[in-house]
């Protein structure tokens, strides 16, 4: 393969990449996408090891698998409204992928779409959208909207849809926080009423023993502040 430049902008009135177009091109850093581009095929930015950032426009509506399969310096991605299903491998081994924005418009999402992807720490997505995602991903997504939304207090639909899931699955979701250290989502949770004394107690408990010391300190704070009916009835470290 002929030498890559780090930054690529595709030139306007182009609407298709093809499948493989820029496979294993590594010392591509920067790609811009016009908005004429409709489709992008398999696997086309496979092996871009340097590839940090992407710009795909809202008029790509069809994506292949695999897109970003090894892009192993990718930080964020949006992807563009119209797109339907994060096809199989879409985001395999993409070590340093951190944060992604899912449209309104996917519809399905492969096992194997987010694979490896070891640092993502935040997914935005609807949570009407959550079922979608694959098991290990909608964990993420579910904490990402609770520390977007520590200080909602109003009900809505979303609300409704976050909480049933944290009420299902209580301990699991306070024990992922605390390991986070993400004092939001513990700040949802208390402030929703969604954890209740017998499930703060073994978690204060814990996060005292493991020196999670300001996290502890909030929901003591929090429960100052919160509803009688969700105050511990004495204090856990008595």
């Amino acid at each position: 393969m002929a030498a890559v430049k780090s930054e690529i902008r595709i030139e306007d009135g182009i609407v298709q990449v093809n499948e493989l177009a820029f496979a294993g091109a590594d010392s591509l850093e920067r790609l811009l996408l016009p908005d004429s581009v409709r489709e992008i095929g398999n696997y086309a930015f496979m092996n871009c090891y340097a590839l940090r950032e992407i710009r795909m426009p809202e008029s790509v509506d069809r994506i292949g698998a695999g897109l970003f399969q090894n892009c192993w310096q990718l930080r964020s991605v949006r992807m563009p409204e119209g797109t339907v299903s994060l096809g199989t491998d879409m985001f395999e081994n993409c070590h340093a992928l951190a944060e992604l924005w899912l449209p309104h418009s996917l519809k399905e999402a492969a096992r194997t779409s987010l694979s490896g992807c070891r640092s993502l720490r935040a997914i935005h997505i609807s949570p009407q959208q959550i079922e979608i995602l694959p098991p290990s991903a909608r964990y993420t997504a579910i904490l990402t909207y609770m520390e977007e939304h520590a200080e909602e207090k109003s009900d809505n639909e979303d609300c409704a849809v976050i909480e049933q899931y944290v009420k299902d699955r209580q301990k699991s979701f306070l024990d992922l926080a605390i390991n986070r250290k993400s004092t939001d989502a513990v700040r949802y949770m208390v402030m929703r009423g969604l954890i209740d004394e017998e499930a703060l107690r073994e978690y204060l408990n814990k996060s005292a023993a493991t020196g999670r010391v300001e996290i502890t300190a909030l929901i003591l704070d929090s429960l100052r502040h919160t509803n009688e009916d969700h105050a511990l009835s004495e204090d856990p470290f008595q």
